[in-house]
């Protein structure tokens, strides 16, 4: 990375949101020092009181922030700062608006986890990311249809939902299993099923996901084929389920 960044500030109003981005900064990007915000006033005042603070990111949505006039507003208050927009909206008027406000970067939240590494790396090597959607002339843009409606409950397990609150809160596969007491191969299997459940890709999408929708807990949780022993003895004698469903593997 060609620019020094010593601290990162993350401004979202969704705290899931957030603790999703912190985790993947400093477990993929070696950046340490993470600042938070939950509303523009708070992003102003951290700026102001921490000069080291060399990125931003920024949801649209923040509370008070008002678009792309909080976006200039941040650029005049800071203008070394690089500045990103990490938002749930896919319109292309919306991220042509931002790009026209100074930002460095757009990023949808329900890119893959990689390309949104490459988006992070691409501003702190000093380019501007735009998203392929920008040059897409031949695509209606409007906004794109949810994995599931606004009215439509997915419903989880109640151990789907604590390895998604350990997983948004920034641990990492392995630290889940041993505070949960199951194999790390079985946090995978229950992160598979939940991001299928979600219609999500990665953590920050499943965050942003579990803060925006309701979500039903059953009162007994279904055998789910593919846990190892030990989930199987957490149940109690519940008997399996000889449906084969091979997840994938997910990386930590």
């Amino acid at each position: 990375m060609t620019f020094a960044t010593k601290r990162i500030l993350i401004a979202d109003g969704q705290p899931l949101c957030r603790t999703g981005l912190a985790a993947m900064f400093s477990r993929d990007l070696d950046i340490i020092e993470i600042r938070e915000a939950g509303d523009f006033g708070a992003t102003l005042a951290a700026l102001a009181r921490d000069p080291g603070i060399g990125l931003v990111t920024v949801d649209l949505a923040l509370p008070g922030m008002r678009g792309g006039e909080g976006l200039r507003r941040l650029r005049m208050e800071r203008s070394e700062l690089l500045l990103v927009v990490v938002a749930s909206t896919r319109d292309r008027d919306f991220v042509l608006d931002a790009l026209c406000a100074g930002v460095h970067g757009y990023v949808p939240k329900d890119m893959v986890a990689e390309e949104m590494l490459n988006a992070f790396r691409a501003v702190l090597s000093g380019q501007i990311f735009v998203p392929a959607l920008v040059s897409d002339i031949s695509e209606k843009w409007v906004e794109p249809t949810p994995p599931r409606t606004a009215t439509t409950e997915f419903c989880l397990t109640g151990r789907q939902l604590d390895v998604l609150r350990h997983l948004s809160a920034g641990k990492s596969n392995k630290e889940i299993a041993r505070i949960l007491h199951i194999a790390e191969s079985t946090v995978k299997v229950h992160i598979t099923a939940a991001f299928r459940a979600l219609g999500v890709h990665n953590r920050v999408s499943a965050a942003a996901a579990m803060q925006s929708r309701p979500l039903t807990q059953p009162s007994g949780e279904s055998f789910i084929p593919g846990l190892l022993r030990e989930e199987r003895i957490e149940r109690r004698g519940r008997a399996p389920d000889n449906g084969a469903w091979p997840p994938p593997a997910l990386a930590n």
